[in-house]
């Protein structure tokens, strides 16, 4: 027994859209995880040169530092309040 592994595709207009479609599925998520990496690389970049900038720095100097410069982290956008 032959049992066909390909069938073609009919009508032909709807599979090249649906091939079109999931092209530029693939394409877009492949730019968003090249845009995450490379957003990672540099807070991993910039937390790396702020932790060596504090171990050369004695104990103390080091912690009259830590009020001054704060890393920044993102912050959640403000819920407008519910008004009574």
């Amino acid at each position: 027994m032959n049992a066909d592994m390909y069938l073609p595709c009919q009508p032909y207009w709807l599979c090249r859209s649906l091939m079109l479609t999931f092209y530029v599925v693939v394409a877009s998520v492949v730019i968003w995880i090249i845009i995450l990496v490379i957003r990672e690389y540099i807070r991993i970049k910039n937390r790396t040169k702020y932790v060596q900038e504090r171990r050369r720095l004695h104990y103390k100097e080091r912690h009259r530092l830590k009020s001054e410069r704060v890393i920044q982290r993102s912050k959640r956008p403000k819920r407008p309040r519910k008004r009574r």
